[in-house]
């Protein structure tokens, strides 16, 4: 199910407070996105407060802007919350979402990122000898990228290799985040891109 793209009023507020509250404002604004998108798709099943929670739990359990996964039943006591109605409501929240992709996935996916970074790394600091990175898996690349990558690496250009990175960030980001949320949460991005512009 793709979700409604068009803004939604939210008292940003309460997510905010929620979210430095419980260690997470790493993640508010993204929050604020979900919830709002969460409110119009669920109605008013829920209260802003335990959808907040949801939403976090969500959002940290799959990796954005977050190394640690909100604790839903610590979270529920600090907040005076019951944890069945958040627990419910991120039920609700995750069924209206695509599921991540398969661990196995993220985790090669992961290997593939530090290993690019790593050969960036080495290729800007003028290196003509790759870093070895046991277990990094390179199979399955674009056929771009695997060209560039066949180069000896003092041949490598920076900026094609920076490209193909950034995408591959971006592919990880998705994989994490499942296509519905990642397009939500880059949508909600790019439009606060244009209005600082």
């Amino acid at each position: 199910m793709l979700w409604n793209t068009e803004s939604v009023a939210t008292d940003d507020s309460t997510v905010e407070r929620i979210s430095r509250d419980l260690g997470c404002a790493g993640v508010a604004e993204d929050a604020r996105a979900v919830v709002a998108r969460a409110e119009a798709v669920l109605g008013c099943q829920y209260d802003r407060g335990v959808l907040t929670v949801a939403t976090l739990s969500v959002l940290t359990r799959r990796s954005r802007g977050s190394r640690s996964p909100l604790e839903r039943g610590a979270a529920c006591d600090a907040l005076a919350m019951n944890p069945e109605a958040v627990a419910e409501a991120e039920a609700a929240l995750a069924a209206t979402l695509q599921s991540p992709a398969d661990e196995t996935d993220i985790r090669a996916l992961r290997r593939t990122v530090i290993t690019l970074q790593e050969l960036l790394a080495a290729v800007e600091a003028g290196r003509s000898c790759a870093p070895y990175r046991p277990g990094s898996d390179l199979v399955g690349l674009d056929p771009a990228l695997a060209r560039l990558l066949e180069q000896p690496l003092d041949e490598i250009d920076p900026e094609s290799l920076e490209r193909h990175l950034e995408r591959l960030e971006a592919d990880l980001e998705m994989a994490r985040l499942g296509v519905e949320l990642y397009a939500l949460l880059e949508g909600e991005t790019e439009s606060a891109d244009d209005e600082s512009d």
